[in-house]
């Protein structure tokens, strides 16, 4: 294994790669490979890791979109690259993330039509054959943010009394989601694991598994935050 000092962004980033690349499904190897080496290799591979800087970064997602890559393949490319830096953090190869300093790209906007009491409630049958039920319907039900819900631990939870305490908020849990939950094995500190990893969801991968369930319930792009907001309103 080299140095912290002699690695360029490309070199750590094709380690990483290769390094973890067994343990995902196909389509992200995929999705992985093609931002890595499509985009992050040739904008900013050279630069040696430890030199890597907020302002070098941000030029870099300037000059993606300068090139016509679209917002949301932007903030793809910045989800995946603070994740290799991350790493590289945690190896004491850079003494911090730079990336984490960086504003997060916005990805373009979904479309904020309501979708309709009978789309919803697909959604919710394609979150129940994908497996993902009690994740989907406890982020649906109860306003936690994305990035507080794939982070959940049992210790937020007092399911018994129907609530959660993340930092200084406290969020009900409806009966079905109490149900839910009831049936999710304490295997860990998380409540939630991806099958395919058996660690808690990236947000990306959360990202990715919204997706895909509105594409098995045929229905059209909606953000996740705007779905939630629907069906606390309604109280689905």
């Amino acid at each position: 294994m080299q140095k912290g000092n002699s690695y360029t962004v490309g070199r750590w980033c094709d380690h990483w790669f290769c390094e973890n690349r067994g343990r995902w499904s196909g389509s992200t190897v995929s999705g992985y490979r093609n931002l890595i080496y499509r985009h992050i290799l040739p904008g900013i591979g050279d630069i040696p890791l430890a030199e890597l800087a907020e302002d070098t970064v941000t030029d870099f997602y300037n000059s993606l979109r300068s090139q016509g890559l679209s917002a949301r393949s932007v903030w793809c490319v910045h989800l995946l690259l603070r994740r290799c830096m991350d790493e590289a953090a945690r190896d004491q190869r850079v003494p911090y993330n730079p990336v984490r300093l960086c504003q997060e790209p916005q990805a373009e906007a979904y479309q904020t039509t309501p979708l309709r009491l009978g789309q919803l409630q697909r959604y919710l049958n394609a979150a129940e054959q994908l497996g993902a039920l009690p994740l989907i319907y406890t982020g649906l039900s109860s306003g936690l943010r994305q990035c507080e819900l794939i982070t959940l631990s049992w210790a937020d939870f007092h399911i018994r009394c129907r609530y959660i305490l993340k930092g200084q908020r406290l969020l009900t849990l409806n009966s079905r989601a109490e149900h839910l939950l009831e049936r999710v094995p304490e295997t860990g500190r998380y409540v939630f694991l991806n099958p395919k990893t058996g660690a808690p969801y990236q947000l990306h991968e959360f990202y990715y598994l919204h997706k895909q369930i509105l594409k098995q319930a045929g229905l059209p792009r909606v953000a996740f935050r705007n779905l939630q907001r629907q069906c606390m309103e309604v109280g689905i």
